[in-house]
Formats: structure tokens, sequence, C-alpha cells
């Protein structure tokens, strides 16, 4: 009998390596230009100064997902929370050592607990981090929690195509723009395209994260509204060992904010490229 092939064969192999991201800010279907610039090495260079003169033992988390699943309303959330600082996206720019780069920023916060949100695809596309499993064993060993957020598939892929066309990802409570009602139509093989990738990105993620202890958010129900946020804080709070602290939501959901004029035409092109599970099945 065959032996099943591990977990590193079927990672290395994975079809999300073969698979081209879809929408700004990928250029030649692959190539991340947050890539081309040197935002991350300086960065990356002044906290490695502040470490060398300030060193501290903070509790540390990583909260890792899907574009457009919750990672930034979940930072936002956990800001408010007394002793805790969460940053966001950290790892937005290449940097040369990924995982010693969090320790050491870590290492320099004074808060109690400190954590941050990283992309799937930032360790593909922008780090390019050669193994993702060992990346992640070696934050577990370093004291790290992992934080792993979901959400359906279909529901992210519309937010996050939206979110391209218009330029927009987030919008605070009361803003200016937040009465605005956008009306967008998508293209429907493109929108295809990226269920895809992002299909094959959580696939990618469940398998990375299988067997790693780690706490699971799902948007729905954990972060889709504001009744369910307390206990979702709550619940992350006790894992890390924190008292917690009342929270609000200051993001308003974008999908409120827009209308798509041709659901039909996107719904027909995820059916006819045989997709059409993505429509009904919560888990996808």
């Amino acid at each position: 009998m065959a032996q099943a092939p591990d977990r590193a064969a079927l990672l290395a192999d994975h079809p999300v390596h073969r698979i081209a991201p879809v929408g700004d800010p990928y250029v030649l279907g692959r190539w991340h230009h947050d890539r081309a610039t040197m935002k991350g090495y300086a960065f990356e260079a002044r906290v490695f100064l502040k470490s060398l003169i300030r060193r501290n033992d903070t509790q540390r988390f990583l909260m890792l997902g899907r574009p457009r699943s919750g990672t930034t309303l979940l930072h936002r959330l956990l800001n408010q929370v007394p002793g805790i600082h969460c940053d966001g996206e950290v790892l937005h720019h290449a940097v040369l050592s990924p995982r010693g780069f969090l320790n050491r920023l870590a290492g320099i916060k004074s808060s109690r607990a400190w954590g941050c949100k990283l992309l799937s695809y930032q360790m593909l596309e922008v780090q390019r981090i050669p193994d993702h499993r060992a990346f992640l064993d070696g934050l577990l060993a370093d004291g790290f929690r992992l934080i792993h957020i979901r959400r359906r598939t279909y529901d992210q892929s519309l937010s996050l195509s939206c979110a391209q066309v218009i330029d927009q990802y987030h919008i605070r409570e009361g803003g200016n723009g937040a009465a605005l009602i956008r009306h967008l139509s998508l293209d429907p093989d493109r929108f295809v395209d990226q269920l895809r990738w992002n299909l094959a990105m959580l696939d990618y993620e469940r398998l990375l994260l299988a067997d790693l202890p780690h706490l699971r958010v799902d948007y729905d129900p954990d972060l889709n509204g504001p009744a369910n946020h307390q206990a979702t804080v709550d619940r992350i709070c006790d894992d890390l060992g924190l008292a917690s602290g009342p929270v609000a939501a200051d993001l308003a959901p974008t999908g409120e904010k827009r209308r798509i004029d041709n659901l039909d035409a996107l719904h027909a092109a995820i059916r006819k490229a045989g997709l059409g599970f993505v429509l009904d099945d919560p888990a996808a």
C-alpha cells in the first residue's frame, strides 16, 4: 500500500502555489510590490536597535487569516482591552527575518500582551517564507499563541473584490462615507478566479494549522454583529490568561454600503465553473 504523503509534502505541493492571486497590487499576476520597497527593512532595523536596550517578557499572539476575513475588526477590538497592544500588518512589507522581527517587536512593548495580524498571502507573496510550518512552529516555541480567523469564502471574496474595485477597505462608524451606497458590477470571470484563489488559500491555512494549537475565530458568528464581539474578545483574553474589558466596534460593515448590480451573472458564472457549493456551504 502506498504511503500517504506527509503534511510537509502536501503543503509544498499545494495548489495555492500555482494559482495566481487576483487584483491589485499584484504585478504580472504574481509579483507583489510590497517586496520592492525598503520600508520593511528600515522598520526592522529600528526595532532591532531598540531591542538592544529594551527586552520585556511580553505575552504574544499572532492572528492569521485571509484579507477581508475580520482581522482588522478583531485587532481594533483587542486594542480596547487594558493590557493588550495589538498592531496591524507589521509584516506588510518584506523583512529579512520575520520570526526574529516579531519577537523583537514584542520584546520592546511595555504592555502585558502584544500581538499583530498576518494575512496568509503575506507569507507567500511578500515575505516569501520558505517553510511556513517551521515558521509557525518556531513562533509557538517562542511563546506565541495562534488565532485563526475564518470567514465564508463567498462573502470574503465578494468583500475583497468590491474593496479592490473602489479602493476602500474600511469605513469608520460615523464617517463621512458611511451613508453612501455604491452600485458595482463585478467581472464574473475575474470573480470566479478570486474565489478559486481564496478557496485554495483557506484550504492551505487549514492544512497548515491542522495539528497546531490555535484558537479559531469565525466571522460568522463571532464577529458579524456587535452582540457577538464581547464574547469573542472575552474568549481570546481567557486563552491569553488576561482579564477582559468592554469593547465596541468603530468600523461600519462595508457590505451595507454597496450594492452588486449583477449578482445573478456572478452566481451563474460560479455554478458554471463548478463552484456552486460556495453559495450554499457556510464552511466553504
